[in-house]
């Protein structure tokens, strides 16, 4: 499978563009985070890295011809909405809790993004179709049951709530095992 080099570089350009956005967004809401200054510095930084995710997943809405004001404005609402969702995960669903995706930022020992950011790119372009498909439902929030729901509508793949909760479990091992090893395009 080759990944979309242009989309990617776009991609990329944006977020170089915009990671300070983020950051401060990300730092906003952190702070809140009972703890000391690097207690609150991880957990900004677990949000920003939750943000980029969503944010590949979303790029297409993106107007690249909108104002440099109003990219940076969905962007905010986008992060906004990101942290909001990830409260409202830690608060009980297990399908949603995105602490098992954070462990990937273990596979950079570099403090740039982007770069971590990449990674996840290239993790993520590894899967199959329908394990990218269902990787974008999770993040995109639908709950098991919609995921279900959307898979039968869209593949013709009848599968219950409890198989979506194995199969984003065994994705998730799958993208673990992959991050420890080296990539290779």
């Amino acid at each position: 499978m080759t990944p979309d080099t242009s989309r990617h570089y776009a991609y990329c350009a944006f977020m170089r563009r915009h990671r300070s956005t983020v950051w401060r967004v990300c730092w906003h809401f952190a702070r809140r985070v009972r703890g000391n200054r690097d207690d609150r510095k991880a957990r900004a930084e677990d949000l920003a890295q939750e943000v980029w995710i969503v944010l590949w997943l979303k790029f297409d809405q993106l107007d690249p011809s909108a104002p440099e004001a109003r990219q940076r404005r969905w962007l905010e609402k986008l992060t906004e909405t990101v942290i909001l969702d990830l409260h409202r995960r830690q608060l009980g669903d297990p399908l949603l809790d995105a602490s098992e995706l954070s462990e990937l930022s273990e596979l950079s020992d570099t403090s740039d993004k982007t770069h971590l950011s990449d990674t996840l790119f290239d993790l993520l372009a590894l899967l199959p179709p329908d394990e990218q498909q269902l990787m974008q439902l999770r993040f995109e929030g639908y709950d098991a049951q919609e995921i279900a729901d959307r898979l039968a509508a869209t593949s013709g793949l009848t599968i219950s709530r409890d198989a979506v909760y194995q199969r984003i479990s065994r994705i998730m091992k799958k993208l673990r095992n992959y991050g420890r090893q080296p990539l290779t395009h």
